[in-house]
């Protein structure tokens, strides 16, 4: 593998995380319900043969973030594969190629997470495009493949290849409807794929699992790049999100972890944060996960995502409040306690968001979000480490960075 870039941005090099348990979230990319969910056992990708028309349909769905309702359009993407043809053709005659189309699902969720993780590797992402505004990286298959042994997930060379194809093919829209007009006519916040370039280096020689020590350049979308540009990114625990196996519980520690902040509690040791509630029809609405033919099933998957968050000791509790016709449950209420362990979590990332802001300001003087990434020497990059690491040891949180303008 060939060198990677040295950091040529402030922001890049705040990024970075030396703590390999931890990952950052990215609010409102990671609420949306970017991904279909084909099947209870989730796992492969969403295969959609074309409907009439020769395309597959988009999916549209509607979510809410921080009191504010988006519009979201998943496009699938188009891919090729070869099959054995069934028209009376000899043998000699070989497999046809043909088209289909594919919406991203869990296998590409839990890739996209392994990839926002070795992000965060040091040294790891540099800048791009004519204005020097793309943030990319570069790594390898077997990088992503080695990373998800480790967090007990695993895949083939070829399965990964294909996630990040998916990935990079998949449209995402995502907008916000302006006041007093129609529905779908407000500006579009993101109108791209999750890695709007990709490019995996390919030997024709290589087939199946061989060819994963090859290079492999990919670039985030925008809505990512202009969150790391304005430190609008927070540390979350990665191990709770690669042991939690349902992807509705990933999006429920994720919305807790947005939506959480410290600010209940008179002092460090006080644990007196108020309960998060949320009911099922929200979940079921937020996250994009499968509806169920029959409510009962629907709302007993709800139950146990919610139900993993205790046992992976994210929440203390979490109380059920059942709304019933008779003796058949209509909904269901949960009201979520947060754990100690969790409420760590939200300080460590409180005190990672203060130590980013600390660094920011000695480089630039300026309360202030940049509006463009901040140049900075190897020196300086080294500086910026070193200050941090000191700041989260030694100094308490500072108010969180002003808006720019």
């Amino acid at each position: 593998m060939s060198k990677i870039a040295t950091p040529s941005a402030l922001q890049l090099v705040l990024f970075e995380l030396e703590d390999r348990s931890q990952s950052h979230l990215i609010a409102l990319y990671d609420l949306a319900p970017r991904y279909v969910f084909a099947s209870r056992d989730g796992g492969r990708s969403a295969e959609t043969a074309p409907a009439k028309g020769n395309f597959v349909a988009s999916i549209k769905r509607e979510f809410t973030y921080r009191g504010s309702t988006f519009h979201l359009t998943i496009q699938p993407a188009r891919l090729t594969k070869m099959v054995n043809r069934d028209d009376g053709a000899t043998q000699a005659d070989g497999p046809t190629e043909i088209e289909y189309e594919v919406f991203p699902a869990e296998r590409e969720q839990v890739v996209e997470h392994v990839v926002r993780r070795l992000a965060m590797d040091r040294s790891r992402l540099s800048l791009g495009g004519e204005n020097r505004d793309k943030v990319q990286m570069r790594f390898t298959l077997y990088e992503i493949q080695r990373e998800l042994k480790a967090v007990g997930h695993t895949l083939s060379i070829r399965d990964i290849r294909e996630s990040l194809t998916i990935l990079a093919r998949s449209r995402i829209i995502i907008g916000k409807p302006a006041e007093g007009v129609k529905k779908g006519r407000g500006a579009n916040l993101l109108e791209s794929t999750a890695f709007p370039v990709l490019a995996i280096r390919s030997r024709p020689d290589l087939i199946g699992d061989e060819g994963g020590d090859e290079e492999t350049h990919l670039q985030f979308n925008p809505l990512v790049s202009s969150a790391i540009r304005n430190l609008e990114f927070k540390p979350v625990s990665y191990q709770w999100l690669m042991r939690l196996k349902s992807p509705v519980s990933r999006w429920l520690y994720n919305r807790l972890s947005a939506e959480y902040d410290y600010s209940g509690a008179e002092a460090p040791g006080d644990l007196g944060a108020k309960a998060m509630t949320l009911s099922a029809d929200e979940i079921i609405k937020n996250s994009g996960m499968n509806v169920w033919s029959r409510r009962r099933d629907t709302l007993r998957a709800v139950t146990a995502a919610v139900d993993a968050l205790v046992e992976e000791g994210i929440l203390t509790s979490a109380e059920k409040l059942y709304d019933k016709v008779g003796a058949r449950i209509e909904a269901i209420t949960y009201v979520m306690l947060p754990s100690a362990k969790f409420l760590a979590q939200v300080r460590k990332a409180q005190a990672v968001e203060s130590a980013n802001v600390a660094a920011m300001r000695a480089i630039t003087g300026d309360a202030r979000r940049p509006s463009d990434f901040v140049p900075v020497t190897p020196a300086a990059t080294v500086e910026t480490r070193a200050r941090r690491a000191k700041h989260l040891t030694q100094e308490p949180p500072l108010l969180p960075m002003a808006e720019a303008g």
